[in-house]
């Protein structure tokens, strides 16, 4: 995130998204609590939005905001091999590799 690697332990709290191309929604966890929502698609641009998460308190709950943060402000996307690029303009700042 932000050209800094995630930890992830293989847990059910790594930050990660699944997304359902069908329905235009996506799930996941933002490396705290569950969280979901919109997806749209337009050509390369992508926009997250109707954005909710469940509320528990966390001791990656700064992570888990940051996360949630950028990606209210990702508006590009980009798919390099088996990656899934999120940008902000030109600017990559989420990198989703499948599991």
């Amino acid at each position: 995130m932000k050209g800094v690697p995630v930890q992830q332990s293989g847990g059910r709290r790594d930050a990660q998204l699944t997304f359902d191309v069908v329905q235009k929604r996506f799930t996941g966890n933002g490396g705290c609590n569950q969280i979901n929502g919109v997806y749209t698609l337009d050509k390369d641009e992508i926009h997250f939005t109707d954005v909710v998460s469940t509320k528990m308190s966390c001791n990656d709950i700064d992570f888990e905001n940051t996360f949630l943060s950028i990606l209210n402000s990702i508006d590009h996307y980009e798919v390099s091999g088996t990656d899934l690029l999120l940008k902000k303009k030109k600017e990559t700042l989420i990198v989703l590799r499948p599991k």
